[in-house]
């Protein structure tokens, strides 16, 4: 993607930023109270605008907090996969196939995920603000889009206790995109070193008490 690309998404995020834009956290409740059916995907993207990467990284690393069969991470994680490498490989803005735009979030599920995260993602939106951000972006989100892609895709592996906290560092790179703060970018690369240390100790014990029964 051209540098233009970029400098033309951050135009947009700081001219809508700050005071005059409704929050992420906000626009999320607005759909969890919707009584006039599901909302879309697209209609989620098209509320969200510019900060769609950011606010769909937000509310799928955050369906990671709701317990859930294995099974159901496999169907977060493709998603959450398929947005992530959009902006691994340096669009400016989602794109959504007609089949994916048209699929449906039930208001009940997005109430749940914010029933999860909604108090601290307020919390975090009233304190993120533009800050030891990284610079040139146009090195840098791609980067943020595959690190990302690697967590969304061991959420998507379907076994126990491989999904929280990839699923949470998806989620802060979420914020930190949106509000430009290097600071919870550095959470959310912490908690994803620390997720896949725990995986890897976990499943590595796992499979070291298996070979001494051989």
């Amino acid at each position: 993607m051209s540098p233009g690309g970029f400098s033309s998404l951050r135009r947009a995020i700081r001219r809508q930023g700050g005071n005059r834009q409704k929050r992420i956290s906000a626009i999320l409740r607005t759909f969890s109270h919707r009584r006039s059916g599901e909302p879309t995907i697209n209609e989620l993207s098209q509320a969200f605008d510019t900060r769609a990467f950011g606010a769909f990284f937000i509310l799928f690393g955050g369906l990671n907090l709701i317990p859930l069969p294995p099974p159901a991470s496999f169907f977060i994680g493709l998603p959450l996969m398929f947005f992530t490498f959009q902006l691994a490989i340096g669009r400016p803005r989602i794109w959504l196939p007609n089949a994916v735009g048209r699929m449906k979030l039930s208001p009940d599920r997005i109430a749940q995920v914010m029933g999860k995260i909604g108090p601290m993602l307020r919390r975090i939106e009233r304190l993120a603000r533009h800050r030891y951000w990284m610079e040139p972006e146009r090195l840098l989100l791609p980067i943020l889009g595959w690190y990302s892609f690697v967590m969304a895709t061991i959420v998507a592996i379907p076994f126990p206790l491989t999904n929280l906290l990839p699923g949470i560092s998806v989620a802060l790179v979420g914020v930190a995109i949106s509000t430009r703060d290097g600071l919870w970018l550095g959470a959310a690369l912490i908690t994803g070193i620390i997720g896949i240390a725990a995986l890897v100790g976990f499943y590595g014990a796992a499979a070291f008490a298996v070979l001494q029964f051989f």
